[in-house]
């Protein structure tokens, strides 16, 4: 009894302290936290309420945070690191099919020089490859028919000069025929008509004419005289017959000899006329044959072969345009003649761009002349070329299955260079009017995609974009950025370097 009673106590007593233990735990902890709200309590005069520093904390963390994306490149460092800045843009973005192609010479502007007479090469002008201008003179021939054809040009000439003199010559003499003519059918004594016409030129027309008025005038007055005398009954009958036969007599011949020298003269003068045409047309001949042989006509106006006199064989041959000797055929003392090729000159100042398109993309050939296309070569890394079409082909070749494609591009700096292979694009689709940037632009950091926006100065800001679609070096940006924002299209690695040096500094 007794020990059940001594254990019943014993438990008792383990209960209470137990309780005990704890209550002093909790007065302890309770004594700690009046302690430290004591010492830490907040006091309006200290001006720090616990809920506005942690404010002042998050906007302190966003200022940091904002000042992690602004990265400073001074300008003079620009050129060094590559920094180019452009505008997004707003514009089509189109993909294209690319196929393969090859620069060829503009067969337009080559030409195959061939001699159009036959003759000894006196003189090679030019070398291979070497440039010329039109006009230029790159070789000479002597030529038996080049000389031929100038002296009988000479001598044409010099039959039209004759011509020209006795047509002149002809002219005058009809003129002063005609003028002494009509003095004589104004019955002006014979005396007055030599002095008159004593200076001018006529031929045996003065002769001729004077003589059959002279007998004419003297005939005149016999008649008169001798039919006075018959009036008054004076005169013997036989010799009043005979002075009037004389007189028609007189007449006749006057009459004849004026429509003689009337007729003779103007037949004279047309006869000098159809010479000088004669002689003009030899002239027109030779002329014509000599531009037939390439000289031009402000060339023939100027030659004088005589004057040229051992190189009036000369037959030069001449560059038809600007371009470049891309093949020589002929040397010294060769002999030469029509069949021969004896130079090819290309212009390269235009090329042609030729591609094979195969029949399964035909479609893109699709009302695709007259319009611009671009292609790039390997040899000029990150730049694009445009040609102008002009050919889409007819047909589809048998052999490749392919249909060729002809455009001219303009070569004015020559580093197009014929047989070299490009890749040209051919408009394959369109996404339309999108807000786009090289890809260039486009920088990636630990799983970010961002550009750097130029601010002012050397201020760049890292923006976080979202991307569309890429087509070729050309990528749509769908968030982030608005349309003419100034953003550096190259050099962002260098804007990146930068970027990670100071946020490193910064820590």
């Amino acid at each position: 009894m007794a020990v059940a009673q001594s254990a019943s106590n014993s438990g008792i007593l383990q209960k209470v302290s137990r309780r005990t233990l704890i209550a002093s735990a909790l007065a302890v902890v309770l004594l700690l936290g009046v302690v430290f709200a004591t010492r830490h309590r907040w006091n309006p005069a200290d001006g720090a309420d616990p809920a506005n520093q942690a404010k002042a904390a998050q906007a302190k963390q966003a200022e940091k945070s904002a000042d992690q994306n602004i990265v400073h490149l001074p300008e003079e460092k620009w050129s060094a690191a590559g920094v180019r800045i452009e505008p997004a843009v707003v514009g089509d973005l189109s993909d294209s099919l690319w196929v393969t192609g090859k620069v060829a010479f503009n067969e337009d502007r080559m030409a195959h020089i061939y001699p159009l007479v036959e003759g000894v090469v006196r003189e090679v002008a030019v070398r291979f490859g070497q440039d010329v201008k039109v006009g230029q003179v790159i070789a000479t021939i002597d030529s038996k028919e080049v000389g031929n054809t100038k002296l009988e040009l000479v001598k044409n000439r010099l039959a039209l000069s004759f011509a020209k003199v006795n047509h002149q010559w002809s002219e005058t003499i009809a003129k002063n025929t005609k003028g002494l003519i009509v003095a004589l059918n104004e019955a002006i004594p014979p005396l007055e008509i030599e002095e008159k016409f004593r200076d001018q030129p006529m031929g045996d027309y003065r002769q001729q004419l004077v003589t059959a008025y002279a007998r004419l005038h003297q005939t005149r007055a016999d008649y008169a005289r001798l039919k006075g005398l018959w009036d008054q009954k004076m005169a013997i009958e036989r010799e009043y017959i005979r002075s009037k036969a004389d007189l028609e007599s007189a007449e006749a011949t006057y009459h004849a000899t004026v429509d003689q020298a009337r007729f003779t003269s103007q037949q004279q003068l047309l006869a000098a006329s159809q010479k000088i045409q004669e002689a003009e047309t030899a002239v027109s001949v030779s002329e014509s044959h000599l531009m037939i042989l390439g000289f031009r006509k402000e060339e023939i106006a100027k030659m004088d072969p005589i004057a040229e006199g051992g190189g009036v064989a000369n037959y030069p041959i001449k560059a038809p345009f600007d371009g470049t000797v891309i093949q020589k055929d002929i040397v010294l003392s060769e002999y030469v003649g029509p069949q021969m090729q004896l130079f090819q000159i290309a212009d390269k100042s235009t090329v042609w761009i030729q591609a094979d398109v195969f029949e399964k993309d035909v479609a893109a050939l699709h009302d695709l002349g007259g319009k611009k296309i671009k292609f790039r070569a390997n040899s000029y890394p990150g730049r694009e070329f445009t040609a102008d079409v002009f050919s889409t082909g007819g047909s589809v070749d048998e052999k490749t299955r392919a249909v060729r494609l002809l455009a001219v591009a303009q070569n004015p700096e020559r580093i197009l260079k014929p047989g070299m292979f490009v890749e040209v694009g051919l408009p394959k689709e369109s996404i339309g009017k999108v807000l786009q940037l090289p890809v260039s632009a486009v920088q990636q950091y630990d799983g970010h995609t961002f550009v750097f926006v130029h601010r002012s100065g050397d201020e760049f800001q890292r923006r976080e974009i979202t991307l569309g679609r890429t087509v070729q070096n050309r990528v749509e940006i769908t968030g982030g950025l608005t349309a003419g924002e100034r953003v550096a299209i190259d050099g962002g690695f260098a804007l990146k370097s930068e970027l990670l040096r100071e946020l490193m500094a910064g820590e």
